[in-house]
């Protein structure tokens, strides 16, 4: 590729806000970038709540570290999922870029998407005939844009509560790309033709998708052997060890060090483990609740609490020492996460 004049400033950017649980999904993006061969700057937006131990575990992946304060929702209740989402907005004044591809903390790219810097602002796939996702968006930094972002803002009501509902208010105008460039991880039910065809787009090698976008319970928050949304009926529509398998195998491209970031706390544990045992007792056909658990995470223990089994019976399960797939056994303690 050639320029003429000044070089025009690109970069990949995603946000990171008010909890640390997608930090492992940001390495695994920007390794996945990596991967795909782009050399594009890698610029990531946190805020405050994000520890200076997970800020290196992200610059050690490649992002550049933007500190930024958050910007909140007026129309969301105090501690909801969507309080603080309007940070996305921050986007807009990376002013030092002519062009950002923006895209959210989990999903994979599988192949080169560098062409799509040459799109204008907004493109992105649609969720339907009028309405565009925000996972992946191509924009424009502009204080301008920005200004006029914030000026709506307790003005604006969004369809679904959040980020992506206001900006299609917003930018009512938008380019439709092929919904390969953000491919969702989700499954209609009742439509065994789309789940074959999915499946198989999920597992081709060499990739025919460019973007993997994981939707539900996170495949870094799940043990390894098998996609934990199989244990949760509401989550279903969500599951695919295919998909899953497909992340894992990015993790485990990446250095060790990186890893490390990805390991599950006590309560995660103890999480996957109600909904296992919740998935029994409702007895799901999948079967998924039957397999061993391998994921050497499972006795790998960072943190001060260990036994992550007793927290079970605090939850109301009585019954969680003769469990064959997780046994109530110390987890190995490893040293703390903040020299990891």
């Amino acid at each position: 590729r050639f320029y003429h004049g000044n070089k025009r400033r690109e970069a990949y950017a995603t946000i990171l806000h008010s909890a640390h649980i997608y930090v492992c999904g940001a390495i695994a993006a920007a390794q996945s970038i990596r991967f795909s061969g782009s050399t594009r700057d890698l610029v990531i937006l946190v805020d405050e709540t994000i520890s200076e131990h997970h800020k290196s575990g992200l610059e050690a992946a490649g992002w550049q570290i933007r500190t930024i304060q958050r910007i909140r929702n007026p129309k969301a209740e105090q501690d909801a999922y969507n309080e603080w989402n309007y940070s996305k907005f921050r986007l807009w004044q990376l002013t030092d870029y002519d062009k950002i591809i923006f895209i959210d903390a989990d999903l994979l790219i599988l192949r080169n998407i560098d062409f799509l810097f040459e799109m204008p602002e907004i493109t992105a796939i649609g969720n339907n005939a009028t309405l565009f996702n925000s996972g992946v968006m191509v924009i424009e930094p502009s204080n301008c844009t920005f200004q006029l972002l914030m000026d709506h803002i307790n003005d604006i009501e969004s369809y679904n509560g959040g980020d992506q509902g206001y900006l299609n208010e917003i930018f009512t105008w938008w380019h439709r790309m092929p919904k390969h460039m953000n491919f969702l991880k989700h499954f209609w039910s009742g439509d065994p033709d789309e789940k074959e065809l999915k499946t198989r787009l999920f597992a081709a090698d060499p990739p025919v998708l460019y973007v993997l976008h994981y939707l539900g319970l996170k495949p870094w928050l799940c043990f390894r052997d098998y996609d934990c949304n199989w244990n949760n009926d509401i989550l279903h529509e969500f599951a695919s060890d295919v998909a899953h398998e497909r992340w894992w195998k990015v993790h485990d491209l990446m250095p060790e060090n990186l890893q490390k970031f990805c390991l599950l706390r006590s309560k995660q544990k103890a999480s996957l483990e109600w909904d296992r045992r919740q998935a029994e007792k409702a007895n799901y056909a999948n079967g998924h609740w039957k397999r061993n658990i391998t994921d050497p995470r499972l006795k790998t223990c960072f943190e001060a609490f260990c036994f992550w089994e007793s927290m079970l019976w605090h939850w109301g399960e009585t019954n969680w020492t003769d469990n064959a797939t997780a046994t109530a056994t110390p987890a190995i303690p490893t040293a703390s996460l903040s020299s990891l």
